[in-house]
Formats: C-alpha cells, structure tokens, sequence
C-alpha cells in the first residue's frame, strides 16, 4: 500500500538559510499593496521583516500558527492571488505560498511565497480584505 507524503510547508533545501524578504512583486493594487499602509503600520511591518530575518526558515516553519506561517491551499482566493504576483520560473513546478500575521491581535497579514532562501512579499491583509 503506497502512502501519502505530506509535502513540508516550505523548501526543505534552504530550511537552514536565514530568510530574506523582497517586496518586488508585492501587489500594486491599492487594497493590497505596502504602499497603503500607514507610516505607523509600515514601521511596525518593518521591525517585524527585520525580527523575522535573524530566523532560518526551519525556525520561522516550526512557530506557532499565530505568530509563524500559515500554508495558503489551492482553493483559497489568496492562492490565487500570490500566484498571479508570483514572477517565479518555478511557480508552475512547486508552490510554498504563506501568510504571517504581523500584529497578532489583529488582520494585518503578509502573504506571499517563498523562492530559495527569499520570501516574496504579494499581498499585505491591512483590512481582512483578502477572505479564505
């Protein structure tokens, strides 16, 4: 009987690679994109990247739900929007698409997908515009 392999929530290849953020296929729509946030928000975005970038990606993969990522499934609406943002040449081979939350308390969600050791930021949730 063959079983099932769950595949891992991210590129196991680069688990042990520290994660680097890049905003350049991060989303222009005005809904979605870093430039809507305030400069309050974008402060508080940005010390969160720069906490996250001391973590490998096995480190960032193994926190909890609530302040680590979560994998986006194909029928999400937000799949569908990271993989049209998405410029990877193997985006049609493999997808670790994700979200993080940035305030826990709140619907401030990055979204995005990992290529090597890179997490490519799409999207940006301020409002809970983007529904599962």
């Amino acid at each position: 009987m063959d079983e099932m392999i769950t595949p891992s929530k991210i590129d196991l290849r680069f688990a042990e690679q520290k994660i680097i953020f890049l905003i350049c296929d991060c989303s222009l729509d005005k809904n979605y994109s870093f430039w809507k946030l305030s400069r309050e928000q974008a402060e508080r975005f940005i010390k969160r990247l720069k906490h996250i970038e001391q973590l490998t990606w096995s480190q960032f993969s193994n926190l909890p739900r609530a302040s680590g990522l979560t994998p986006e499934k194909s029928e999400d609406t937000s799949f569908d929007l990271i993989h049209g943002q998405n410029t990877a040449a193997e985006k049609l081979v493999e997808q670790y698409y994700f979200h993080f939350r940035v305030e826990q308390t709140g619907l401030f969600r990055i979204f995005g997908y990992q290529k090597r050791q890179f997490f490519c930021i799409t999207h940006i949730d301020r409002d809970g515009i983007i529904h599962h």
